[in-house]
């Protein structure tokens, strides 16, 4: 600003406590200064030029302000005429009224009593929301998301540094908090809070990946095109541009006139926040930012009671249902189970098959070893392949049956033609790895010595 300015520029510094608002301002001011000038004054001297007066006679003094009480009625006729909405309009009265109390120079501003709005922003409903994310880039994607999880302005949602949500980021705990510093907020409200839940810290975590590890200071979400922004960080209106084509390219919205008000805005992902997050409107308004009135002496500070009330709310928030990833994670499951499915199916096959293999040999040998042994021997090895001990076993019981063997009591020989139950007890002594052969009689008078 020039120096001619700088009663303007005094003022603005402060009054405006966003870009927003500081574009706002100006807006009006510019359109005064303009018509101003086609009246022969400059309103960018009116504070000089009425100091230079104030202490004149009386008559030059109420000749100065009756000039401009006319120029500020004027202007409010101007403003109608040339197309302004009420709302719009009462907004230009209330910035000059701002500027000539600020400045205390006695004009008076009159607003309209009957203002309205008449660009209504409608409401963006889920699956809009949800193509608007499909189709974003992979940084705005994620912006758009964490503003309609969190009920973040724009400006903040930009602005958001790491330290802001390093806490719970960190820590990997949803719904994560992000803290909201009271010169962030536009309300005239204290320190705040918000959270953002599942879908949101998934594709924050995935879209900071690749910058992690990240300073406090840094800004979370980054320029996408590297040394082409002007300043510390782009500006909240440049995404508001991508936000409108964006919409516009989708079939959404589309244009009502040059200079006219979106129907669709960026600002209506943070409604949406507050159309669908079921909470008590205390806490809505809290995570918002705006000012609580009564209720900030009675909503709970506890970031944890907080916490369960924006986890319980959240489903109605939830924009995929379920999340990409969720289906991805459903996925892998169920294949895996499919394959300990299918795995569990072919041991009870085999199972199966062992059962009626081991029901045979149990046949085989009711019938008799005599005549079966070398069968059992063979499956022995086909069933319990690694098993020595068994195969030594059925092996000498298989030259035992075809040579006979000798009582270890009486030390007689026992014939093939005797190798029957009835007549002969067969035991396996484990500490010498070896079949021992006792005749009925004989080891029935062993085990009663």
């Amino acid at each position: 600003m020039t120096q001619k300015c700088k009663y303007l520029e005094d003022w603005l510094s402060a009054k405006c406590e966003s870009t927003k608002t500081l574009r706002s301002y100006l807006f009006c001011w510019e359109n005064f200064a303009d018509f101003a000038k086609t009246r022969g004054l400059d309103a960018n001297r009116l504070v000089e030029d009425y100091r230079a007066v104030k202490y004149e006679s009386y008559q030059e003094r109420e000749r100065f302000l009756e000039v401009w009480q006319d120029t500020v009625r004027s202007f409010y006729s101007w403003l109608k005429k040339k197309g302004f909405a009420p709302l719009t309009a009462k907004n230009h009265l209330a910035t000059l009224r701002s500027f000539f109390s600020y400045w205390d120079i006695p004009l008076k501003v009159e607003l309209p009593r009957h203002s309205y709005v008449m660009y209504h922003n409608r409401d963006l409903t889920k699956e809009e929301v949800r193509q608007i994310l499909t189709f974003a880039s992979a940084r705005d994607r994620v912006i758009f998301l964490v503003m309609a999880e969190s009920g973040m302005r724009v400006e903040t949602t930009v602005n958001l540094k790491y330290w802001q949500i390093k806490e719970d980021f960190e820590a990997q705990r949803i719904p994560m908090k992000i803290l909201l510093p009271s010169e962030s907020l536009k309300d005239h409200v204290g320190d705040r809070w918000t959270f953002i839940g599942d879908d949101g810290y998934r594709e924050l975590r995935n879209y900071l990946q690749r910058r992690l590890p990240l300073e406090d200071d840094d800004y979370v979400f980054a320029s996408e095109k590297e040394g082409k922004v002007k300043g510390e960080q782009f500006t909240p209106a440049s995404l508001t541009v991508k936000f409108n084509r964006l919409v516009q390219k989708l079939g959404i919205d589309k244009s009502i006139g040059k200079g006219k008000p979106k129907r669709i805005r960026l600002h209506g992902l943070r409604k949406y926040f507050r159309n669908n997050m079921k909470a008590d409107s205390a806490y809505v308004r809290f995570w918002m930012g705006h000012s609580l009135g009564t209720d900030a002496h009675y909503i709970s500070r506890d970031v944890e009671e907080h916490r369960k009330r924006y986890k319980e709310g959240y489903p109605y928030l939830k924009i995929f249902e379920p999340s990409v990833e969720s289906i991805h994670v459903l996925y892998d499951q169920i294949r895996e189970r499919d394959e300990k499915i299918q795995r569990l199916i072919q041991n009870q096959k085999h199972l199966e098959e062992t059962v009626k293999e081991t029901v045979k040999v149990l046949k085989m040998i009711e019938e008799g070893f005599k005549r079966h042994t070398a069968t059992i021997y063979n499956f022995a090895k086909t069933v319990a392949p690694q098993d020595r001990t068994l195969h030594r076993g059925l092996a000498e019981l298989y030259h035992v049956f075809e040579g006979g063997a000798v009582c270890e009591v009486c030390e007689t020989p026992i014939l093939k033609d005797e190798m029957t139950e009835e007549n002969v007890k067969i035991i396996y002594d484990r500490e010498q790895g070896r079949l021992k052969f006792y005749h009925a009689q004989c080891y029935r008078e062993k085990k009663y010595e």
